[in-house]
Order: C-alpha cells, then structure tokens, then sequence
C-alpha cells in the first residue's frame, strides 16, 4: 500500500533510532554520571584570605607607665616629657609587616609611695614593691628614681616589669633618649623580633648565634637528666634529683605551664663514660678537654641514651662523673683557662656539666658512697635551659639586670618571649598555608576533605585573632591563638590523607580507562554515525516522494 513503510526499512528505523537512543543515554547521562563519580573530592579553601596573609601588617602594642620619684621634676617637666616620649616612641619604625605602637602614660607618684621608697634598702625589696603595685603582662613601669637614692646607682632591670632610672636634674630630652633605647634594644627588642619575624617567613639571611642554639617553638619539651657513672663499683653515686626538680625547676614549671609543656625524665648509666680521651694536664697532675674535643664527646655518648619515643623534642641534661684514671677532669677556654663551671652546651641538644667527686680513702671499702652538689649543678642545667629554649636577653653594658635568683625566667624576659614566639608562629603558620596552597593548585588530584578545610579554617582565623591581640595588647591570648594556627597548619600540611592519589596521575588515568571504554566506545561511534547518516538521507528522499 502507498504510504506504507517495507518491513526492511521499518527494521532499519528501528536499528537506528535505537542507535541513536543508546548514544543518548551514554553522552548525556552516562558520561556526566562517569565523570562525577570519578572527580577527586575537593572542599573550597579561602585561596583569597591566604594569598592575602603576606601583606597582614602586624601591629604589637606595648603600654608603658611612667612614675616620676625625682621632688625636682614638676608636672610641667611631666607633660613635656610625655610629649618627647610619643614623639620618639611613635617614629616611623614601621620595617615590613612588623611595626610597635607604644601607649604611654606619664605621672607623680604618691605620696606614699615615695615615703615607701625611701625606706626600701635592697633592689630586692624595691622589685617586690612595684611588682605587687603596678606589674601587669606587657605593661611596663619606668621608675624615675632620685640620684640620692641609695639602692638604684645606674639604670637597672629588675626581675620583673619595672625599669629605675636615676634621673636628678637630667634634661628632658636625655631622659626620653634614654627610655627609648631600653625599651628598643631590651625589653621589647624591635631588631630581633623583625630578624625573626623573617627568617620564620623563610628569609635567606644568615642566622646569628642565638637563633642557632635556641630550639624552635614547640608545645611541649621532654627534659632527660642523666648521671652517667663509668666506675659504679668504686663510686655509689646518690644525686637526688627528684627533690632538685621539685626546688629549682618546678617553678619554671609553673611559671611556663600556660604556654609550653616539659616533661621530666631522669636516669642513671653505668660503665660508660666519654670516649674521647682527654689530655693530661703536666701541671697539675689531671686531664683536660679542649673546646674542639667538646663535640666529639656527645655522639658516643648519645647512643647509650635510650630510644626517644615522643613527638616533643628532647633536651638531654647530664651529669658526668670522670672515672677514677681521668681525675680530676677540667674543660678548658682557648686561652688555657679552666671553664668555672666544668660544663659545656651543644646547641639544640643539651648540655653536660663534668664533676669531679673525691676519690675513695685507702682502704675504704668499696664502691663508697658520694653525692653530687646539686645545688651547683641545678644552676648550670638552669642557665643552660634559659639559653635552649630563647631565654636568654643580652643588654648593654650600661643597663644593669637584677640577679634572676629563685625567679629564673624574669616576667619581661617571658613578655619578650612570648612576643618573638608569637610571631615566630604567625609567621611559620602563614608560610605553610602558602606553600599549601601552591601545592593544592599545582596538583589537582589532590584530595581536600572536609576536616583537611576545616583545619585550614582554623589556621587562618587564628592568625587573625593573633593580629587583633597583639594590636590591643594582649600577648598572652595573642600567643594562644598563634599556636592554634601554627597547630592547624602544620597538621593539614602534613596530613597523609592528601598524598593518597599522588601516585595515580592524568596519565595512567587514560591508561586505565581507554582499554575499558575503547572496544564498547568505538561501536557505539560507528552506530551514532550510521544513525546520523541513515538520518540525512531520509531527509533527501523526503522531497522526492512529495
């Protein structure tokens, strides 16, 4: 019948329109459906916020209270000397992404107080007075003290957050110049804190002394004391170190506990000692290590230790007491002089102190008992502890600094510390997310999950909270936030959840999927394209039969 299609050509429309159908289904469904089950899973990150870290101007703020004692200084000479203050305080020291904005507030004291004052006889009970009067965290007090003032001979430091300055009939200006210098170069240091700030982000400039011997911030320290006894058959050594820690390091403990951890360890050695041979000393009958012999001594040492299962690093602490045929021991100075505490420090390591017991009496019975001094030793171990962990501030030599004593780490010395570690961190942590983040664009079969986001979120709110602290003042919570970030950058650095499919690049992808898709793929084509072709020439006949 006209208008009726053959069997074979209504078989063929079938074919194709099936073709066709099946091409649909596999373009438009089954390609997209491939291609989002297999696409590397990665949570949105604020690229922006962290490209903009590197030009964040931190700003740290310091409030300075000066007290005037001095009777010829009226409150005229005051007010003058508070304008020359701020204007030599808030000079343009802005140096990089580093700059200190200075609060300061100058006034008479009380009556009391300088009826106080002239009773106080040591700079021991002066620092007591003010510290429970006017110390606050990173609030420092400058005392002008009058010139007869008998405990106070040149300007001095006390252990805690005040400064006396004798001043008597000084001009103005001077004193202004003077306070300025100790605040840049002592108590907040605004050199170091930039050198610091620097190499952190990673600047190549060669590092001095200090910051090659101190360790890097941590959140906890593990501390080892160890009593190494090559002779326990001839010396029974007691060294008590249990009540030593709880007297002289337990309030360093304490003092520290906000901000770092240390955990305390102790062990003693036997039959091993130092295997590098001292020389014998043709004056007085003993031996003696030379400064270059020093680093020689710590590796053979070092492996009779014991393993160190922590991720916190560990200081080694040790005392060493010289066998019986190496007595007495000394450690001497390039010049030939002996070493007044016969100790040594390695930078980021630890430290030894050598002491040299008495030899047992004729016909004492053996071994015979002896005792360290720990006092003295506890000391060395100490100042050893200040220098490892950045405690330690140099000053001029026309600047005096009370006598640390009992105290061991001064409050301005842990205001400064917190401030360069503060720093120290907010800088480590912005030059981690970058680099994290140049790795996460460069490589983008990375995965990014969502926990892996959420870190890089903390990281970057806590350098901004850190920023706004250290602009208001408040260094501790500065110090808190600086850890959280530098906490978070570094464990989504390190996750091992983002190396899982570094080994499968784009390559080997298509060397995997083609020999799967290629032999259903090419029929499929081919049918598409007979489809297409069975199509165009229906249209060309359509003409034809009208």
């Amino acid at each position: 019948m006209p208008g009726e299609e053959a069997p074979e050509e209504r078989d063929k429309s079938i074919q194709h329109l099936a073709a066709l159908s099946f091409g649909f289904l596999c373009i438009v469904i089954g390609v997209p459906l491939w291609w989002k089950t297999t696409e590397v899973y990665r949570v949105s990150l604020p690229y922006s916020d962290i490209a903009d870290l590197s030009n964040t101007k931190f700003q740290f703020t310091i409030d300075i209270d000066v007290v005037n004692l001095e009777s010829t200084l009226s409150d005229k000479h005051l007010t003058d000397l508070s304008k020359l203050l701020k204007a030599d305080l808030d000079e343009e020291r802005r140096t990089g992404s580093l700059f200190p904005k200075y609060r300061v507030a100058v006034r008479q004291a009380a009556e009391k107080q300088s009826s106080d004052v002239s009773s106080l006889k040591t700079l021991a009970e002066l620092d007591e007075y003010f510290h429970g009067e006017e110390s606050s965290i990173n609030k420092y007090l400058i005392v002008l003290m009058p010139l007869k003032n008998l405990v106070i001979k040149q300007t001095t430091i006390g252990n805690y957050r005040a400064v006396y300055l004798p001043s008597g009939s000084k001009e103005l200006k001077s004193i202004s110049t003077r306070i300025t210098d100790i605040l840049h170069n002592a108590l907040v240091r605004e050199g170091v804190l930039l050198k610091s700030f620097q190499n952190s982000m990673g600047a190549r400039e060669p590092k001095d002394k200090e910051s090659m011997r101190s360790l890097s911030y941590h959140q906890g320290y593990d501390l080892l004391f160890t009593l190494v006894n090559p002779q326990p058959d001839i010396l029974n050594v007691d060294w008590s170190i249990q009540q030593a820690v709880e007297a002289y390091l337990n309030p360093t403990i304490k003092k520290l506990s906000d901000f770092i951890n240390l955990d305390i360890k102790s062990q003693m050695l036997f039959f091993t000692g130092l295997r590098r041979k001292p020389h014998k000393d043709k004056q007085n009958s003993g031996y003696y290590y030379e400064e270059r012999d020093l680093p020689h001594t710590i590796n053979p040492l070092e492996a009779n230790l014991g393993s160190h299962a922590s991720n916190n690093p560990m200081l080694n602490f040790i005392v060493y007491i010289p066998s019986r045929d190496q007595h007495p021991l000394q450690i001497k100075h390039k010049n030939g002089e002996n070493v007044r505490t016969n100790s040594f420090l390695s930078p980021q390591w630890g430290g030894i102190v050598i002491q040299n017991l008495p030899s047992p009496p004729p016909n004492s019975t053996l071994p015979f008992r002896a005792s360290v001094d720990m006092k003295t030793v506890m000391e060395v171990f100490l100042t050893q502890l200040r220098l490892l962990m950045d405690f330690n501030i140099q000053t001029t030599t026309d600047l005096e600094v009370g006598e640390v004593g009992d105290v061991v780490i001064r409050e301005w010395e842990l205001d400064n510390w917190l401030r360069k570690k503060c720093l120290e961190n907010l800088a480590k942590s912005i030059s981690t997310l970058q680099s994290l983040t140049a790795l996460l664009e460069g490589i983008s079969n990375i995965v990014i999950q969502e926990d892996i986001g959420q870190q890089v979120e903390n990281a970057v709110s806590g350098i901004k909270e850190a920023q706004h602290y250290l602009s208001s003042g408040q260094i501790a919570r500065a110090f808190t936030q600086s850890r959280k970030a530098l906490t978070s950058s570094e464990k989504v650095f390190f996750d091992p959840s983002l190396l899982e499919l570094l080994y499968f690049p784009e390559d080997q992808k298509f060397a995997i999927y083609i020999p799967l898709f290629l032999p259903i793929g090419l029929p499929i084509l081919g049918s598409l394209f007979k489809a297409f072709k069975w199509i165009k020439a229906k249209r060309k006949q359509k003409p034809k039969m009208e």
